[in-house]
């Protein structure tokens, strides 16, 4: 019996059929009522197991969900997310609970972005202030 190399990395194997396939039934899946609760199995099921149910999940909702908001991020969305992770690592130390902040931009900016884009944008920024931090500290 052959075995099925099961894939997490979709971003770079998946094809033009697979994307239209996962698209499709996920208008389905919402039409449906959202039920059954993971469709990711499923989906995962009908593309013959090439994909990871978790990959599938992750490649929807932050690449092919027709609600996201793909472009470039403003100055006034970065600074938004900046002021809004300092607050919430204070309250819960130091947890962030991305999800908590995705409907909050959309409400404010009108813009439904990604988890993981909300994500970068705070890595980069991050990584920023670390590196300035110790550059300073080798100065001194």
């Amino acid at each position: 019996m052959k075995k099925i190399e099961r894939r997490n990395n979709i971003n770079k194997t998946i094809n033009l059929d697979d994307k239209k396939i996962i698209i499709n039934y996920m208008k389905e899946w919402n039409k449906r009522g959202k039920n059954p609760k993971n469709p990711f199995v499923q989906l995962s099921k009908q593309l013959k197991n090439r994909y990871e149910p978790k990959a599938i999940c992750n490649y929807w909702w932050n690449m092919l969900d027709p609600h996201l908001d793909h472009e470039p991020f403003t100055r006034d969305e970065k600074e938004y997310i900046y002021k809004w992770v300092e607050n919430h690592q204070k309250s819960n130390g130091g947890n962030i609970q991305w999800k908590f902040l995705q409907p909050e931009i959309e409400k404010e900016f009108g813009k439904f972005r990604s988890l993981n884009g909300l994500k970068n944008i705070w890595n980069v920024k991050k990584r920023q202030l670390e590196r300035t931090i110790k550059d300073e500290e080798s100065r001194n």
